[in-house]
Parts: C-alpha cells; structure tokens; sequence
C-alpha cells in the first residue's frame, strides 16, 4: 500500500465513522480490522526511518527528508487512531 492508498482509506474510514449507526456489525468490524492493520503499518514505517536514522550516517538533505516521512506517518498513524477509537466507542 502506497501513501497515497493510506490516505485515501483513511478518508474512506473517517466517512464510515461519521456514519457508523447507518454500517452493519460486518462493516464495524471490517473497518476497525482495516484502520488496525493502517495503524500498525505506520507504526512499522516510522520505526524503520527512525532505525535509518540511528544506525546509518546520513547527510543533512536525507536526514531531514527521513525526518520529513516519520512525521508524515506520525500524523497519519494519529489520525487513523481517532478513528479506530471512534469505531470501538460507538460499536461497544
């Protein structure tokens, strides 16, 4: 999945969340198996450009690009979160 997939399901998520009491128990689950896993991938992409980053010398323009990427994940990872807790508040 490339960012720009990750960006697109998140929009796609935070619909369904904005109309959760129209979307059966199936598309409930679905959708917090999906922003889990969303989650979870971003989590992992961080921890790589951070391991990048500590293990490897870089130049100045590459460490601010890796730095650049970690926070875009970083943000992605939070928002798809709001999501997630959005879904398990009013599903539960």
């Amino acid at each position: 999945m490339g960012i720009r997939d990750f960006i697109e399901y998140l929009n796609v998520h935070r619909e369904r969340l904005g109309n959760v009491a129209s979307l059966s128990e199936d598309e409930r689950r679905d959708t917090l198996k999906e922003a889990e896993m969303m989650v979870g991938m971003a989590d992992a992409a961080v921890r790589e450009l951070d391991s990048v980053l500590q293990n490897r010398r870089v130049n100045l323009p590459e460490e601010h690009a890796l730095r650049f990427a970690q926070d875009v994940f970083s943000h992605l990872r939070s928002e798809e979160e709001k999501v997630k807790a959005g879904i398990k508040n009013l599903s539960g």
